[in-house]
Formats: C-alpha cells, sequence, structure tokens
C-alpha cells in the first residue's frame, strides 16, 4: 500500500493550471457527475490490503473563479474550508474530516480563469456498504457554501483478483523523475488524437500472465471501441496506466470498460467509469448539443434558432451555436462568456426544482425563471383552504407578479393569467 499511497499523494498540487473541465447540468434525477456551480468531487475505491476495509479516496475540485481572492502587495490570496461527512444508511455519521485550503494567484487574470482550480484529496478506510457523503466547500472570504450530497457504495474487494475504480486523468508531468498526477475530477474530456488516459490498479494473488480488455460503449450499451493487452502482473497491486486511442466520440455520455482476466486460471474481474465526451470548441458546460439548441427557445428569434437548427453537419451546428452565443457575450475580451453561463445556469435550476411530467426548462416556471432570472420575492401556498396549491413571484424591478396554479394538486404549475406568457415573451433579447 506505501506505493498506492505516494502515487495518490503526487496527484494533488495547490495552485494546479490545468485545462478546465466542467461537468453537464445536473437535475435532481441525478448525472452520475456530482457538481454544484462548478464544484466537483470524484470517489475511488481502493484496495487496501485487508479484506473488511477499502480504502476511499475523495478528490474535490474548486476552480478558481468561484472563490473569492483578496490583494495583498503582489498577490491575490484565497481561502476555502471542506468538509467531507460520511452517513451510513442511518444517517448516522460514520466518519468526517475538515481542513483548510489556501489558494496563491500571482495576478488578477489568473483568479478568474476557469483554466485554473485547486484538487483536494482525502482518504478514507471503510468497511464495504452502501453510504452517503456529504461534501462542502466554504469560501472563507464571500461566505458562500457550496454542498453536494452523493450515494456512494463501497466495494468488497475479491482476494484473488480485482481491480480498483478508474481514475480519469487530466494532466500528467514528469519533473525530476517525480510523477505527478493531476486527476480529472468532472470525467468531462475533449476527445483528442492522443486519446484518454486514465489510471487503476490490479490486485492478484498470484503472478502470472494476464489479459486485459478496454472498450467504451454509449448509453445504449453499443460498443465504439475495444482494445486488448496482454502483459505480465506482480502478486499484490499493480499500478497500470493506459490510454485509450480514440478520437471518435460524439458529444455525450459514455462508459469506459476494463476487464482483466488471469491466463492461468479461470478468474477474472471487471470495473467501469462514466465519461462525458465534448468537442473542442463547444462551451464546456454543454453536454448534448441538440438539448442545448432547443434550449434557446427562450433567447433566439425564430430564424436564428432555425439557423442553428438546420445545419447540414454537427460541426457547422457547433461553429453556428458557438457564433450566436459570441454575439451575446458581454466581455468578449476574456475567455468567460456570462451570458452563456448565466442562461444555461437558469436552465440547470428550472430542470433541477420545476421537473414534473415534463423537464424543468419547458414548465411556466422555468420559463420565467429563465427569461427573467431569479423572483425577488416569492410567496407559497401549498395548503390553503379552499384553495388550490398557488405560487406568487414578484419582480420589484419589472413592478410584475406572477400567479402560478397547480390545478392537478401533483406540483404541475401554470401560469394563471394568460397575458403573462405575452409579456414573459416580449422580454426575451
Amino acid at each position: 500500500m506505501k506505493i498506492l499511497y505516494k502515487v495518490l499523494l503526487i496527484f494533488i498540487a495547490l495552485g494546479i493550471f490545468a485545462p478546465s473541465v466542467f461537468a453537464q447540468e445536473e437535475n435532481r434525477k441525478g448525472s452520475g457527475f456530482e457538481k454544484e456551480e462548478g464544484f466537483f468531487v470524484d470517489i475511488l475505491n481502493y484496495y487496501s490490503g485487508k479484506p473488511d476495509s477499502t480504502l476511499v479516496s475523495v478528490f474535490v475540485q474548486v476552480p478558481y473563479d468561484k472563490i473569492q481572492f483578496y490583494k495583498t502587495d503582489d498577490q491575490f490570496i484565497a481561502s476555502f474550508s471542506v468538509a467531507v461527512s460520511i452517513f451510513d444508511d442511518d444517517k448516522h455519521l460514520i466518519s468526517e474530516k475538515v481542513w483548510d485550503e489556501k489558494v496563491i494567484a500571482n495576478n488578477f487574470e489568473q483568479t478568474t480563469s476557469k483554466s485554473n482550480y485547486n484538487i483536494s484529496l482525502k482518504n478514507f478506510k471503510l468497511e464495504p456498504e452502501k453510504y452517503s457523503a456529504r461534501v462542502s466547500v466554504e469560501d472563507k472570504n464571500s461566505r458562500n457554501n457550496y454542498v453536494i450530497n452523493k450515494q456512494m457504495e463501497v466495494r468488497k474487494f475479491l482476494p484473488d483478483l480485482d481491480l480498483s475504480d478508474i481514475m480519469l486523468i487530466a494532466k500528467e508531468t514528469n519533473t525530476n523523475g517525480k510523477r505527478r498526477i493531476v486527476p480529472n475530477v468532472s470525467r468531462n474530456v475533449v476527445t483528442k488524437k492522443l486519446g484518454i488516459p486514465v489510471f487503476f490498479q490490479i490486485n492478484s494473488a498470484d503472478n502470472g500472465k494476464f489479459r486485459i480488455n478496454y472498450s467504451i460503449t454509449t448509453k445504449s450499451g453499443s460498443r465504439i471501441f475495444a482494445d486488448t493487452v496482454y502483459t505480465d502482473l506482480s502478486k499484490g497491486n499493480n499500478e497500470i496506466d493506459y490510454t485509450l486511442k480514440d478520437s471518435s466520440l460524439n458529444l455525450g455520455t459514455y462508459t469506459i470498460n476494463v476487464e482483466v482476466e488471469n491466463l492461468d486460471k479461470d478468474e477474472q474481474a471487471s470495473v467501469n467509469c462514466p465519461l462525458i465526451s465534448r468537442w473542442s470548441g463547444l462551451p464546456e458546460n454543454v453536454s448534448n448539443l441538440d438539448l442545448a439548441i432547443s434550449q434557446l427557445v427562450y433567447i433566439a428569434t425564430e430564424d436564428e434558432f432555425n439557423y442553428i437548427r438546420k445545419a447540414p453537419n454537427n460541426e457547422e451546428k457547433i461553429k453556428r451555436f458557438s457564433d450566436f452565443w459570441k454575439k451575446k457575450d458581454p466581455n468578449p475580451n476574456d475567455e468567460q462568456n456570462q451570458a452563456f453561463d448565466e442562461y444555461y445556469g437558469r436552465v440547470a435550476y428550472a430542470n433541477d426544482h420545476f421537473s414534473h411530467f415534463r423537464e424543468g426548462w419547458k414548465t411556466d416556471m422555468g420559463m420565467v425563471y429563465i427569461i427573467l432570472g431569479k423572483p425577488d420575492d416569492v410567496q407559497r401556498h401549498p395548503f390553503d383552504a379552499n384553495s388550490k396549491p398557488f405560487e406568487l413571484w414578484d419582480y420589484y424591478n419589472l413592478n410584475r407578479r406572477f400567479e402560478f396554479l397547480d390545478e392537478t394538486g401533483f406540483g404541475d404549475y401554470r401560469l394563471l393569467n394568460t397575458a403573462d406568457f405575452d409579456y414573459v415573451r416580449q422580454r426575451v433579447n
């Protein structure tokens, strides 16, 4: 296990400057990729050397642009605290670790760049079981607090042959013979000719010859990439680096599968992990281009919408989509498009809070929220006597109030005044 701890330690460096990766919008049904406002968590299982416990590594990635820096004489400094709490099925606290992080940037541009982030790692030894993890990040300067609640299953490793979880690698360097690996915590990749690098461990009870099968499958289970490697493995933990040499992934969610077989014995083991593929040139928090285009209905004119949607191929569709948002960018001189981030942030919020029989962005509440933003005041009346459930949203700066009525009693709130539809839609652009 000493080797494993050394490897895990070199994953982490304060002030990492690496390509930014931004996960897809999350809805209440769960996406498999846990994030909150750009704060990412990845939880990986490793063999601990003991059958009754598993080494659980919790990685927390916080982008610089989500924390507040203050200026000193020649530097910019940010501080935040991280807490990881593990609970059992009965909501009893099993283990908790709390720590502080300090981030130093050399100039203001670094503090606002999405390409810069801090990664933390804490290890837990847990019995194989189902748990829930609560990970919170509190910015000490702004007092903003971000929380992720994630269900987790701690694996029980088989004694003869088994694999650790798969880590996606964002960046790797070698300085003076010392290897440093930066994990891709969000599991969001830009497919390139260089492929997708991964790291994992194979624990074997014996020396021998082994076959390792790699594959990538789509959501529907179709295999789009496969490769086989034959190798000799030693008894104990074997660290494996491999790059999936595939650059043909379309935009969307995929699964990496690894299967290992001991050729000298009838022993097999397998593991898989999800990833999100995005294309270079496409904004990072879009993982389904056609869906993102359809969600333009509240901000694009009919001509703009049809022009993008009817592009002759995917490359042209990406270009037209990107050009549309470049025109909306309030500050084209920086790398962040605040209009894009705000719009799809509202879409994500609508999906998370207003989904019913329809996706949240398609509902009346979703439409109002996406176009007008957060209301200044919300009055909820779910149990008034002699009344169906309703909500009142006030926008003081617009001098407008919107009333939503739940006719069915199942949370399907609709705008009560049909004239409000025309008013809201006129606010676009």
